[in-house]
């Protein structure tokens, strides 16, 4: 499948935790993500919900510190209680040049309070 994202984009991926998927929280979660500042039918994702494309970092960073979870669909350890868990683990990659790439985990994404 061709994707319609310039191959220098940076891209988020997301490892999900199993508590989220157990919950059946992940998914609807994700689409949110996915869609979130887009216009109708566009999604980041491309109906992955683990991989994540943007224009640009500045993108990545607005949607990041925008998004939120409703505390109904959080996980949490225990359930009923205000222990909640991450959605995941998430990796950035950023191509640098043609055979170049950088990735590293960012530990504020994800995060709910």
């Amino acid at each position: 499948m061709r994707t319609k994202t310039d191959e220098l984009d940076p891209i988020l991926i997301i490892k999900p935790n199993q508590l989220w998927i157990n919950n059946y929280a992940y998914n609807n979660a994700m689409d949110q993500f996915a869609t979130y500042n887009l216009n109708n039918a566009q999604r980041r994702d491309e109906q992955s919900r683990c991989i994540f494309h943007f224009r640009n970092i500045q993108e990545l960073h607005a949607v990041r510190d925008g998004f939120h979870v409703p505390q109904g669909l959080q996980g949490s350890i225990v359930a009923g209680t205000n222990n909640p868990v991450p959605i995941g683990q998430a990796y950035l990659v950023i191509k640098l040049g043609a055979r170049k790439s950088e990735f590293s985990e960012d530990k504020n994404f994800f995060h709910v309070d």
